[in-house]
């Protein structure tokens, strides 16, 4: 039976038994993060990112995608040691310190340098890395210098639109920049990328902070070079 934790998400396990996402849940995604039509937008009162990049003079909110998020359960939210979504393969985010599969940082031939990609068959649905980087506060991040970079940062902007004025402290992002995994060598592509990242909640229920993690969109080949489309 699904426990509190797992009825957060579509009231069921995110995961099927062999751990990889269930193909609803996993479609559902995909389709949102590649057609606008369907993706739901909040707006802030007052934009942390508006604020950090304009100063004084702000221009309003663009808008965040409102994605749905994997929560996952973890030895200290109660629930049950026999839950299904705390033991065995469905814990996949949280073993970012055990290499699943076997992945290859490589230097492209195409001319985009650096890249990822897997020597084996990762199956669609697959949790193949997290997204690890400092966790910056958006004014921390725009008083770096940026230049010529391997990653840029991906904001944590869950639910900054759900509060009238959002402290400072709270507004985050994560940059790969200087500290980072694997990850950060990821090439970008724009609508045929085989990889979609999901917000997942672990720790704690506040929405502000969550694990980024990278799921295969589709059955990927070994050899095959592992590429993503950022979330605007």
């Amino acid at each position: 039976m699904p426990c509190n934790c797992a009825i957060a998400v579509d009231n069921g396990f995110a995961y099927t038994v062999d751990g990889v996402l269930k193909e609803g849940f996993l479609e559902e995604r995909i389709s949102e993060s590649r057609d606008q039509r369907k993706q739901v937008l909040q707006f802030c009162k007052e934009c942390p990112l508006e604020k950090a990049k304009n100063g004084e003079i702000m221009e309003p909110c663009k808008g965040h995608i409102k994605r749905k998020a994997i929560k996952e359960c973890w030895y200290k939210c109660g629930c049950a040691k026999r839950c299904g979504n705390l033991s065995g393969p469905k814990r996949n985010t949280q073993q970012i310190t055990v290499v699943l599969f076997k992945i290859q940082v490589f230097f492209t031939p195409n001319g985009k340098g650096w890249g990822l990609r897997t020597l084996e068959r990762l199956p669609k649905g697959a949790f193949v890395c997290e997204y690890i980087g400092e966790i910056l506060t958006i004014a921390e991040l725009y008083q770096r210098s940026f230049g010529d970079k391997l990653t840029f940062p991906v904001l944590l902007d869950a639910h900054w639109g759900s509060e009238e004025s959002l402290e400072d402290n709270k507004a985050l992002c994560l940059d790969g920049s200087h500290y980072g995994n694997i990850s950060r060598f990821l090439n970008h592509r724009c609508l045929d990328a085989n990889l979609i990242e999901i917000p997942v909640r672990v720790e704690t229920p506040d929405q502000h902070y969550y694990h980024l993690a990278f799921f295969a969109t589709r059955d990927i080949e070994a050899m095959e070079e592992l590429t993503w489309r950022p979330c605007s």
